[in-house]
């Protein structure tokens, strides 16, 4: 594992990441598959932090509720849209507090 200076991130290959996340490497690969996860570095088949902590993310799903693959790339993608719905919020809740601060 080497940190990537263009990118500020460590990179990995898919044995250090499978080992890092602790799963089986056909589970690992068919979170690629199902397009959960890409390579970060596509022709040198590597990954990034990034990668490493959605994998991490996934096992502990897949572990609390027996998820399918199929239905990780669902969920990881509804706390997403779920993270990003908060930011927006607390960005709207600040442009809001900033506007009734002029009054």
């Amino acid at each position: 594992m080497k940190h990537s200076p263009e990118l500020t991130d460590i990179v990995m290959s898919l044995d250090e990441l499978v080992a890092a996340c602790g799963q089986e490497p056909q589970w690992v690969m068919a979170l690629i598959e199902e397009s959960i996860i890409d390579y970060d570095v596509p022709e040198s088949r590597q990954f990034s932090g990034y990668q490493l902590t959605t994998v991490r993310r996934a096992a502990r799903l897949s572990r609390d509720f027996d998820a399918s693959v199929p239905a990780l790339g669902l969920i990881l993608d509804l706390l997403e849209e779920i993270e990003q719905l908060r930011q927006f919020k607390r960005q709207w809740d600040m442009h809001t507090q900033m506007i009734e601060s002029e009054d």
